[in-house]
């Protein structure tokens, strides 16, 4: 049976039921209200956000998605998700959205978007999977556009690249170094410089491939860079693996924070070959002087050679050939003969001085010459010089200078003694011969020493100007000889090794004239006749020669510059009394010389026989004296007997 309620609990019921009914109206407000604002949340974060269907279909995007992809709302129920991703992500894309499916978050993935009108946008996020019953429904991602992030790291990398590639390629020696000296970096060129690999530098300190005598030079100027805040200057020696020097320049800074160092920065260039040139450089500066200075040596020097050889052949003249004092006069002459080979060694090489040639057999050269450097050493000289050998046209100084100093280079090969052989036979070279000479007969010469030998490494640098592997001697020996034989169309080359002594190998052309020049003869110069004007400052030149030219039946004017052998030339042209000949001196200081003479001479006479005398035997008139309108040539010093056969050679019928 129902009890009937009651009025009063009537209201009581109602009254709760109303009182219900407001507060589930007041949360379903509150709830729309917080939905309302998640939503404003969610569609106003600067993140890219949507959820996807397991088929790939849009649930929802947001306002900064649409925004930055470009799509509206109308657009979303046709796309896909593959639809907004680049082509090179997809196949990466597929595989995520395969794990999402099986219940895996990502977090932080980067991929590529693109926009409804084809941009790019490179986007990193995080991505979670939403389930029901245990099966997927949806799949939320949250993205962040870091396109401009990407491409300010990508721009970062690319310039640590470069200046990475510059660092590393660069051909100044480039080093970082910490304050206590241990090396941080270093790039290629200084690890090819110093013979160094990458790993062997992890374990080298600054010091390790310093000179030992500049290691206190660098430690005080290491000291000075780590403490002072400014760009240093560096000229010091360094020393690579295997101990040779290394010369280098350049700047050094150090970095600091708090005060404190933290590394230095060194620019280095390797300028010991810039050094060497230098040096070279001066050399030769210094070589140009001491040629220019030698000239004038040379001229007089050879003049007062000429009074002395010229007087000794005179007084032979008045001797007995089989007297004692004809003997040490003629070994007299002979010495003063080789004595103006003394300054002909720095004209040569120089000057480049053009052999003035004659033909002549090399044995007299190679015997005489070699016999006289090695007077008094402990080198014993063999010759084995055939008979038949073919003459050759060469300037005897310049020869004698080649033997003298091959001779000279054994006996300091030998400093204990020994024995040099100097062999010569004739030979013939043919065409395309390894030698890239001309084919045809030549004299081959070889010096061959027992000395220690060369060593392959300076083998190839041993006719090289001022090279030297000896305590003693200036290095221009052999470059002379060098230039001589070149000069005279020849070949010198070496052999040698450690140990097993050096052959020095000559080949010489031979002469194509068979004539000998006359050999020397006790018996006096025929007597001749002839009026010869003498052109010289020197007064004992002079002397000397007007002797000779008495001794030889002439007549002789003398004249001491080209004005007055001018006036004197003239007078005697016009009183029809004209000279043979005239022998003249090139230089004439303060005054007109042989070249410039004999210019105002063939004017007056156009027939004028001149012949060219003098104590530059450098001289490029010397050697082509024809050439600036010379008949004739004879250098100083000389004897009676060779302007005897000058003048016979000029003037057969006087």
């Amino acid at each position: 049976m129902t009890t009937a309620l009651s009025y009063e609990d009537l209201l009581k019921q109602n009254q709760l039921l109303a009182k219900e009914v407001a507060t589930r109206t007041q949360a379903m407000m509150a709830l729309e209200n917080d939905i309302e604002n998640y939503q404003s949340l969610v569609d106003n974060a600067r993140d890219l956000i949507h959820s996807v269907r397991p088929d790939g279909s849009f649930l929802y995007v947001n306002q900064a998605w649409k925004n930055a992809l470009g799509y509206s709302d109308k657009d979303l129920p046709a796309l896909k998700l593959m639809d907004i991703v680049d082509e090179s992500c997809r196949d990466k894309c597929r595989c995520i959205f395969q794990e999402l499916i099986a219940g895996d978050n990502i977090d932080r993935t980067e991929t590529v978007f693109v926009t409804k009108d084809g941009r790019k946008i490179i986007v990193e996020g995080q991505c979670t999977t939403h389930f029901q019953d245990g099966k997927a429904t949806r799949m939320t991602g949250f993205f962040r556009d870091i396109s401009d992030r990407s491409r300010n790291e990508s721009a970062l990398r690319e310039s640590e690249m470069r200046y990475r590639d510059l660092f590393e390629n660069a051909h100044d020696i480039i080093q970082i170094v910490r304050p206590d000296g241990k090396l941080l970096y270093v790039n290629n060129s200084w690890r090819q410089t110093f013979g160094y690999s990458e790993e062997e530098t992890k374990h080298l300190s600054i010091f390790d491939i310093i000179s030992p005598d500049c290691q206190d030079h660098c430690q005080d100027t290491f000291g000075k860079v780590i403490t002072e805040e400014k760009t240093h200057y560096i000229n010091t020696v360094f020393a690579d693996k295997s101990g040779k020097k290394v010369i280098i320049e350049g700047n050094a800074i150090c970095k600091f924070e708090d005060g404190k160092p933290l590394y230095t920065q060194c620019i280095f260039r390797d300028i010991t070959e810039k050094k060497k040139m230098e040096e070279e450089l001066i050399k030769a500066q210094k070589l140009e002087s001491v040629g220019v200075f030698a000239g004038g040596i040379a001229h007089d020097f050879n003049n007062l050679l000429q009074a002395i050889i010229g007087n000794i052949s005179l007084a032979k003249m008045y001797i007995n050939p089989q007297d004692k004092a004809y003997e040490r006069l003629e070994r007299t002459e002979k010495a003063s003969m080789l004595a103006k080979n003394l300054t002909q060694q720095l004209l040569t090489f120089s000057k480049g001085g053009e052999p003035i040639k004659t033909v002549t057999s090399i044995s007299e050269i190679l015997e005489e010459a070699t016999s006289f450097s090695l007077r008094g050493t402990k080198v014993k000289c063999q010759f084995q010089l055939a008979k038949d050998l073919l003459p050759v046209e060469v300037d005897k100084g310049q020869l004698s200078q080649v033997a003298q100093n091959l001779a000279i280079n054994a006996n300091q090969a030998m400093p204990n003694g020994g024995l040099l052989t100097i062999k010569a036979v004739n030979t013939t070279i043919s065409s395309h011969n390894v030698f890239n000479l001309p084919a045809g007969n030549y004299i081959k010469i070889t010096f061959k020493d027992q000395g220690s030998g060369i060593s392959t490494e300076h083998l190839s640098k041993i006719f090289d100007p001022y090279f030297s592997s000896k305590e003693t001697g200036s290095g221009l020996g052999l470059a002379i000889s060098y230039s001589i034989i070149n000069n005279h169309g020849g070949l010198i080359t070496v052999d040698s090794a450690p140990g097993q002594g050096a052959t020095f190998t000559i080949f010489l052309p031979a002469a194509k004239k068979r004539t000998l020049s006359e050999k020397k003869s006790a018996d006096n110069p025929a007597p001749k006749k002839g009026h010869f004007l003498l052109l010289d400052d020197e007064e004992i030149v002079r002397d000397v020669l007007r002797e000779m030219l008495i001794v030889l039946g002439c007549e002789a004017d003398e004249a001491a510059d080209g004005s007055q052998a001018i006036a004197l030339y003239t007078k005697a042209f016009k009183k029809g009394t004209p000279y043979s000949g005239v022998i003249m001196d090139l230089t004439i200081p303060g005054g007109m010389g042989g070249k410039e003479t004999l210019a105002k001479l063939k004017e007056i006479d156009p027939e004028v026989k001149a012949i060219v005398s003098s104590g530059y035997a450098n001289d490029p008139i010397m050697a082509n004296f024809r050439e600036h309108g010379f008949c004739g040539v004879i250098p100083k010093p000389y004897k009676v007997e060779d302007l005897s056969k000058t003048l016979n050679s000029l003037f057969p019928h006087e």
